[in-house]
């Protein structure tokens, strides 16, 4: 049975949707890989509009036909820092506490988001509430406001590694179902995928 979640808390996350990765194990932008006639990147994009509604935001350096299937555009003032840049981005310019979802994330459902951000309200501690299903997924989930400063440590420090930005008793792992964490790194991840 689906959860539902009182608007006044949706309206005070921003969702956010990650494009800045290179696709080099890919060969080409793998955002603008055509999935069932549209590009992938759309997925994450509908899934968070079918929770948040249309106010998804992009952030990273892409391709501006990925950017134009945003709501919202966010200046990322941290290109080529990958996933860490692209959630301190979103977070300063949010100012609030923000749903990410990474650009190829080919099975994202909004019953998933839907999941962390019910854990999230139930976890008012945590600094973060990320997807898990036996391994941590560190760019399906919600990030407080108030963890602002640790990826703006990260980032001073050169420590880029999403996993390791807060420490993991701060986090709530927050077990969903796998088939809803596929992402795509190679043309072959699309094969089942394919018209």
């Amino acid at each position: 049975m689906p959860r539902i979640i009182a608007q006044s808390i949706l309206d005070h996350i921003q969702p956010v949707v990650l494009v800045g990765g290179r696709s080099s194990r890919f060969g080409r932008d793998k955002l603008i890989e055509p999935i069932a006639g549209e590009p992938m990147v759309t997925i994450p994009i509908n899934a968070l509009r079918g929770v948040f509604g249309d106010r998804v935001a992009i952030v990273g350096q892409c391709d501006p036909l990925v950017a134009e299937l945003g709501d919202a555009v966010i200046d990322d003032p941290y290109p080529g820092l990958g996933p860490v840049g692209g959630v301190c981005a979103a977070l300063e310019h949010a100012r609030s506490d923000i749903f990410v979802c990474a650009g190829d994330l080919i099975s994202i459902d909004q019953e998933t988001i839907i999941a962390i951000v019910a854990a999230s309200i139930e976890r008012p501690d945590a600094l973060g509430c990320i997807a898990y299903d036996g391994q941590r997924h560190p760019t399906i989930g919600l990030y407080r406001a108030r963890c602002l400063p640790m990826f703006e440590q990260s980032i001073a420090q050169d420590k880029l590694k999403l996993g390791m930005v807060l420490d993991q008793a701060q986090i709530a792992h927050v077990s969903v179902a796998s088939s809803a964490l596929r992402n795509a790194n190679r043309p072959d991840d699309l094969a089942d995928l394919r018209e």
